[in-house]
């Protein structure tokens, strides 16, 4: 059972009718400190709005930043029966049964329990660590460079092709 204050929160974000919010709006709404504020948007990790009464925070940022916050399996939650008309099926979370042996699942269990989260958590997790990985790989093959071949081999490459 989630919090009444981050239904009310992910609620405002996903339901909010206006297209921006304040800045400190948004702040309480990600749960975030003004200094973590601060920090994103001198780093470029969010882009305000400027119109003429000021800087806001779009909704659509909040809703980017609160998918990055929070497990889908939260914000469907928290969102009820609002999430079919919200979230685009296809990031929508779906019930997977799978059979593993015992020693796996007590492992999901253990890291569940180790990063404080659910064995979903960890499993979403996982694939997204694969998913950059595989992006890297993809993208050193597609420049020619093999895993092991380091600096060495990366200079050598760029100096036959010249």
């Amino acid at each position: 059972m989630l919090e009444p204050d981050l239904i009310f929160r992910i609620r405002h974000i996903f339901l909010q009718p206006r297209p921006h919010v304040s800045i400190m709006q948004a702040t309480g709404l990600l749960g975030w400190t003004r200094r973590q504020m601060s920090e994103a948007v001198e780093n470029g990790e969010v882009e305000l709005c400027t119109t003429p009464l000021g800087k806001w925070f779009p909704r659509v940022e909040m809703m980017a930043k609160a998918l990055e916050i929070w497990p889908m399996h939260v914000i469907e939650e928290a969102l009820g029966d609002d999430a079919d008309g919200i979230l685009p099926q296809a990031i929508r979370s779906a019930e997977l049964r799978v059979r593993l042996p015992r020693h796996h699942i007590d492992m999901l269990e253990y890291r569940a329990d180790q990063q404080e989260t659910t064995v979903s958590g960890v499993l979403a997790s996982g694939a997204g660590r694969h998913r950059q990985r595989a992006h890297r790989g993809a993208v050193g093959r597609a420049a020619g460079v093999r895993r092991g071949d380091g600096l060495a081999g990366l200079l050598m490459k760029r100096l036959i092709r010249r």
